[in-house]
């Protein structure tokens, strides 16, 4: 690594433009990914305010039950009870 924090020093067998394009890839998709969950859980949530009904309440708490344990699945999170 470089004084200035780059890593143009060390030379990747594979060639580090691909490592790059990949990295910045990540930084670019991971907060729109999460961005989009946030956004699916505030429409769920405005929803769950409205709903009368106990069998669209209860298809709403699936919802976003769901959507959470997705994402502590990608996140690596154990969510069982005392896990």
């Amino acid at each position: 690594m470089e004084a200035d924090g780059s890593h143009e020093a060390f030379s990747a067998p594979c060639g580090t433009g691909a490592v790059r394009r990949y990295t910045h890839l990540d930084r670019v998709l991971l907060p729109l990914a999460a961005h989009a969950v946030a956004a699916r859980l505030r429409e769920l949530e405005a929803c769950a305010a409205q709903v009368e009904d106990l069998t669209e309440a209860r298809a709403i708490a699936a919802e976003v039950s769901a959507v959470q344990t997705e994402a502590a699945d990608e996140a690596g999170v154990d969510r069982r009870a005392g896990g």
